[in-house]
């Protein structure tokens, strides 16, 4: 009965380990002015912060690729905090052409107004209620 309580214990730890990356699945470039130095401490508070994050998370990931997910976002987030870069995908990246709204030129006249809606008969002064009856 202990041996396969041990058997049971030790496949439920390896299943609980097994959702764990093991590191990000991204690229990180060093930032601009920033040594190799820098960026090897950086990415190793930020291996371990992210780390930290999915381990302490109420909610825990529901598969690996969940956690992996989660994992590369905290990371992500925090060596671009630290001043690194993060290449992006075309796909990602907004058009930077936007649209250019100029105003109208001074001596163009305003738009048409909407016509309003007739008044009532009772809105009307008396004398002009008169005659249009």
């Amino acid at each position: 009965m202990l041996q396969i309580l041990t058997i049971l214990m030790s496949v439920f730890l390896l299943n609980a380990c097994s959702t764990m990356p093991s590191g990000p699945s991204v690229l990180v470039l060093p930032g601009i002015g920033k040594n190799f130095d820098q960026f090897h401490n950086d990415d190793l508070v930020c291996r371990q912060l992210s780390h930290t994050q999915i381990t302490t998370s109420r909610q825990q990931p529901d598969s690996k690729e969940d956690a992996q997910q989660d994992y590369d976002i905290n990371y992500i987030q925090c060596m671009y905090g630290k001043g690194h870069r993060i290449p992006v995908p075309d796909e990602l990246m907004y058009n930077s052409r936007m649209e250019e709204w100029f105003p109208p030129p001074p001596d163009m006249p305003a738009p048409p107004q909407a016509a309003g809606p007739e008044p009532s008969l009772n809105s009307l002064p008396a004398k002009a209620a008169k005659a249009r009856k």
